[in-house]
């Protein structure tokens, strides 16, 4: 039991950190600052330290044959232990509800720039819709230059 409320203490408290982290993600891709690396480094740090957390959660939970801890938890005892692993459990469980909903959140903003990028390498380029989305373009065009043709 000891065990588990080890990895599950780290494990929120790695999961506490990301929503601040993806915050300021998302902060900084509204404003168009040029700092996304910063933070993208410091993502990726923290998401290789749950990584390595989950796989010490997997060997934890294969050597004492269980599915999930929120399952081992069920099988033990009431004690002062086991409700401290269930308020970290729900912890981190908020934590990965708030994480899904940044990332979504995410998605979209990057969706929204690519989306952005296209439509000006189109204007760029002097792409009509029609020549490169179209029933032209699928019958094979006369036109000798394509969208986001290397050479153009």
């Amino acid at each position: 039991m000891d065990e588990m409320i080890k990895l599950l203490r780290e494990q929120t408290v790695l999961c506490s950190h990301m929503p601040e982290l993806f915050g300021e993600l998302i902060k900084i891709l509204r404003s168009n600052s040029p700092d996304v690396q910063q933070i993208t480094n410091k993502i990726e740090v923290l998401m290789k330290d749950l990584s390595v957390n989950e796989k010490k959660v997997r060997e934890f939970l294969k050597r004492v044959n269980s599915p999930s801890m929120a399952e081992y938890l069920n099988a033990q005892e009431k004690n002062i232990q086991r409700d401290v692993a269930e308020n970290l459990l729900i912890k981190s469980a908020d934590a990965q509800q708030r994480l899904k909903k940044q990332i979504d959140e995410l998605k979209l903003l990057v969706q929204n720039g690519k989306n952005y990028v296209e439509f000006n390498l189109n204007i760029l380029a002097r792409i009509s819709a029609s020549d490169t989305y179209g029933h032209g373009a699928q019958m094979q065009t006369q036109r000798t230059r394509r969208m986001f043709e290397a050479n153009v």
